[in-house]
């Protein structure tokens, strides 16, 4: 195994901590760093001929609607073998970097995991994008099985060893009692990279939108429309222009800010927010408050006529695509 000195560890580090909790995407972070150890050698490859080519991933995910399909996709042993082909060769030693068993739980990570096998690797293939390298990230279950297997994916934007943005593009979770959450992913010759969740629980099966991003010229992932003008659903609403927000924005979403033990009025985490692109990234004062709906008692799902929008619980402040503040009331 290569020796990774703790310059490399902290570089990394930074890396996986900018996945804060917010409503937000990742765009919202700003983000300082180099890349380097101590041997002034980049942790990330540069040889361009490890350039991957392109369409890459499941190119069939738009078509995944049933569970049996679903399963088999995820099962595919040739589509493993063809992301496992990316090379996830370069270790971080366990000494060095601690993980959470639980796929949505943030820095400080508890030691509580098996310390023998390394949970992150990264691959010695990329993608090339312009003057961007955008690199893949693996982060390996060893905790319940006994052959650990790559349980998430992040693509890490990079330019000039700097680290631009980055996003979680696959997922493996297999939980408790056969509950599971998965996200597959496809990127496309015009680099649109395209996402589904799925969720196996006791429902069983809940199918989630199919949701797309672009890589903007800034190097950081901005969320993807197929067409401009008046956009909605029941998450969100606003103007598309060049394929990405643009302006006001309203959105409905769980946001993992809300503190439900700080709020015992509140019956869940969900923020009515007031938000404002452009050329895709955040911009100006963003408005957070609590988002007031009823739900119907027999699927459990919210009423999207009852949503109303309730107290200010808190506001952020971007520049450049980049949150400057953020502030509690």
């Amino acid at each position: 195994m290569r020796n990774i000195n703790r310059a490399c560890f902290f570089a990394l580090f930074f890396i996986i901590s900018c996945l804060g909790k917010s409503q937000v995407a990742n765009e919202n972070k700003t983000i300082k760093t180099e890349a380097y150890s101590a041997e002034k050698r980049t942790l990330f490859n540069t040889n361009k001929a490890d350039c991957i080519t392109l369409p890459f991933g499941y190119g069939d995910i738009s078509r995944l609607k049933t569970v049996d399909s679903v399963l088999a996709a995820i099962q595919d042993q040739s589509k493993l073998k063809e992301i496992d082909s990316l090379k996830f060769d370069m270790d971080i030693k366990k000494d060095l970097l601690l993980l959470p068993e639980e796929y949505n739980v943030f820095l400080p990570f508890s030691k509580n995991v098996n310390e023998k096998v390394d949970r992150i690797k990264i691959a010695s293939d990329f993608l090339c994008y312009g003057e961007y390298s955008l690199y893949f990230i693996g982060v390996f279950n060893t905790v319940r099985y006994a052959d650990p297997f790559i349980e998430k994916i992040y693509l890490v934007s990079m330019k000039n060893n700097h680290l631009i943005d980055m996003k979680r593009i696959y997922l493996n979770h297999q939980g408790e009692m056969g509950f599971a959450n998965y996200t597959l992913f496809n990127i496309d010759k015009n680099y649109i990279i395209s996402l589904q969740d799925y969720e196996f629980t006791e429902s069983p099966f809940k199918l989630k939108p199919l949701s797309k991003y672009q890589i903007l010229p800034s190097g950081k992932f901005s969320v993807y429309y197929d067409h401009d003008g008046s956009y909605q659903n029941e998450e969100e609403q606003g103007t598309v222009k060049n394929h990405t927000k643009e302006g006001k924005w309203v959105e409905f979403k769980s946001n993992d800010y809300i503190d439900l033990k700080k709020y015992p009025e509140f019956t869940d985490s969900y923020t009515y927010l007031e938000a404002e692109y452009k050329n895709g990234l955040p911009t100006g004062k963003w408005n957070f408050y609590k988002l007031s709906q009823e739900y119907n008692e027999e699927t459990g799902e919210p009423i999207i006529e009852t949503r109303k929008k309730g107290k200010l619980i808190y506001t952020e402040t971007y520049k450049d695509g980049a949150l400057k503040k953020r502030e509690f009331y």
